[in-house]
């Protein structure tokens, strides 16, 4: 008898803001692979309207607050009866939230339930501008309480015990057969560097942006272009940041994008930002998402700490900067940017690397240690 499943996770209408195609991506080859593996697996969305309204903005943060049109703010009978529950977790965890984790617990007592957990360790998130203090607050007492309900968290970290719960330690992957490795656009003389992201600190792409600009008052001349594609918390600072250094020549700011137009995008890059800020919120080795389509796409990548699939690997398509670099030595990057395409053709490189990607991150061997668990 096939498991049936649950899988709690997304937005019907989220809109540009509150977008996450990196995960949604993910989430549908999770469910993919769960699928094939013989399970029937339900995905649960959250409903509502998601504007960045300040009222949306002070009701999140009350007490009882939670996100508006949470799947789970309300516990619905149409929950039970399933042999698991793949949860993953939202920005913040809420009363109206834990209460119908806790009710899907007594209501199945038999049912495995899984919390799967973005980033971890995750507090920092909340320490970084003053008004997202209470869902620290918020965490710092309500964790308890979830992990008498839950069975594992599902992480990407290198952790075995989270909270006294043990965890199924994975690493992100992706479903390659969705993503086609980029084809190269005419050589402009320039070299391109994409960041596509859900723009926050982490990222560091100040440090990115602040480099460029002590490069070209040094009086560099190699042309480098960097594209930021994406929305998020800290747009409009590096939008300031870059009228301020008078580069907004070298530096995009192309907002939101999918499909076909970022597709173009990708064709016209030549590295990939990862992060150069993870290690801010104590991570140092990462298995972000944004890594996986770079690989997917056949492009070299630049990142801060350590990226998980590349440990003992022989790879070489990686720049690991300096985690205490303030300010990103451009010197650095076009160095490395020769020393990949100076004398291997673009072509082969692409193949190089989507072959790895094949190798390390196809979502079919990730999950496995969760199918295990099921199944178990």
């Amino acid at each position: 008898m096939k498991l049936k499943g649950l899988f709690f996770y997304g937005y019907d209408n989220a809109g540009t803001h509150f977008a996450n195609p990196g995960a949604d991506k993910k989430v549908a080859a999770q469910m993919m692979v769960l699928e094939q593996s013989g399970m029937l697996c339900k995905r649960i969305q959250s409903s509502g309207n998601y504007s960045k309204s300040l009222w949306r903005r002070i009701r999140v943060r009350m007490p009882f607050g939670s996100p508006i049109g949470d799947f789970m703010t309300c516990y619905r009978d149409e929950f039970d009866g399933y042999d698991f529950y793949y949860i993953r977790c939202t920005a913040f965890l809420s009363l109206p939230r834990l209460l119908s984790i806790r009710k899907l617990r007594k209501h199945n007592p038999s049912a495995k339930i899984l919390y799967e957990l973005c980033t971890y360790p995750y507090r920092k998130d909340y320490t970084r501008r003053w008004f997202d203090f209470p869902f620290l607050i918020r965490d710092i007492c309500y964790l308890p309480f979830l992990t008498r309900c839950i069975d594992r968290f599902v992480t990407v970290s290198h952790h075995d015990i989270i909270a006294g719960v043990p965890a199924i330690k994975m690493i992100n992957g992706i479903d390659l057969s969705k993503i086609s490795p980029v084809s190269p656009l005419p050589e402009d003389g320039s070299i391109h560097v994409i960041a596509v992201a859900k723009i926050s600190p982490w990222h560091g792409y100040d440090r990115f942006i602040r480099g460029m600009a002590a490069y070209y008052k040094r009086g560099g001349r190699r042309s480098v272009v960097f594209h930021i594609v994406g929305e998020g918390h800290d747009k409009s600072s590096l939008e300031a940041m870059i009228a301020a250094f008078d580069i907004e020549d070298r530096v995009v700011m192309h907002g939101f994008k999918t499909g076909k137009e970022l597709d173009m995008l990708y064709d016209m890059s030549h590295l990939g930002l990862i992060s150069l800020a993870t290690q801010d919120k104590d991570i140092f080795v990462h298995s972000t998402l944004k890594s996986r389509e770079y690989m997917a796409k056949g492009l070299p990548t630049i990142s801060t700490g350590i990226t998980d699939v590349f440990i003992n690997a022989d790879y070489k398509y990686n720049l690991e900067l300096p985690e205490e670099e303030r300010i990103v030595d451009l010197e650095k990057i076009i160095a490395f940017y020769d020393s990949i395409y100076s004398g291997t053709p673009r072509q082969k490189v692409i193949s190089e690397i989507r072959s790895f990607a094949e190798r390390n991150i196809d979502i079919h061997a990730t999950m496995q240690p969760v199918i295990d668990y099921l199944k178990s």
